[in-house]
């Protein structure tokens, strides 16, 4: 009596897989293409010196590193950017905003006029044209470029001047005020301070008066920078 034997034969599948990447004529020695992340803003932080007899922005004291009050990026609700790069609008401009962090950490400034007043609060701060994808300060080169320290931005946030203003903006504003001084020290520091005296005048723009004061801090990368255009 015979016996009937079954072969089973298994069945392979050949999956391909799919891709949005263009391919070649010759698909098949093609390597798989990666696209590149795009590049983004760096991020900044803003160093506000803790020895700052005479000066006219403060810190609030917080967050210590060494001789400085740092306002960095993500921490207690800061938000610090410099435009330099396509990511955004390439101005160039490095800008620092103060808002309301977790838990109810705030970060303000102090803000002292020279006839008296004292003030604290949140602000929007922008020094112009510090570096884009087309321009940039060479290390160790000092240039002047203008400062704007804006409270009012900021909505039931008192301020006396609302917005001050060191140097002539593209719309006319800050007329009778002085640029601020910009010195680049290294692939991602820059340090910033007003002219001396007499030449470190400021418009108040809600009563349209102009100040003598003095600013000086530090602007930090979270990244070096390209030392050329």
């Amino acid at each position: 009596m015979s016996r009937l034997i079954r072969v089973v034969v298994p069945m392979f599948v050949v999956v391909t897989a799919c891709s949005d990447q263009p391919t070649s004529p010759d698909s098949s020695s093609t390597p798989l293409q990666v696209r590149a992340p795009s590049v983004s803003d760096p991020t900044a932080k803003w160093k506000i010196p803790l020895t700052d007899t005479g000066l006219a922005l403060k810190s609030d004291g917080q967050e210590q590193s060494g001789a400085y009050s740092v306002y960095a990026d993500g921490s207690c609700g800061v938000a610090g950017r410099i435009f330099a790069t396509t990511a955004g609008s390439n101005s160039g401009d490095a800008t620092l905003q103060t808002g309301a962090g977790k838990k109810g950490c705030v970060r303000r400034f102090t803000i002292a006029y020279p006839d008296g007043p004292v003030e604290s609060v949140r602000s929007f701060n922008n020094l112009h044209e510090l570096q884009s994808s087309s321009y940039v300060i060479p290390v160790g080169a000092t240039v002047e470029r203008r400062l704007g320290i804006n409270p009012g931005s900021i909505s039931s946030n008192p301020s006396r001047c609302d917005r001050l203003h060191f140097g002539i903006g593209a719309q006319g504003g800050g007329v009778g005020s002085d640029m601020v001084l910009v010195t680049r020290t290294s692939a991602s520091t820059w340090a910033v301070e007003s002219k001396p005296f007499p030449d470190n005048k400021v418009l108040c723009e809600a009563n349209n008066t102009i100040y003598n004061m003095t600013v000086s801090f530090v602007i930090e990368a979270n990244r070096a920078l390209p030392l050329a255009p």
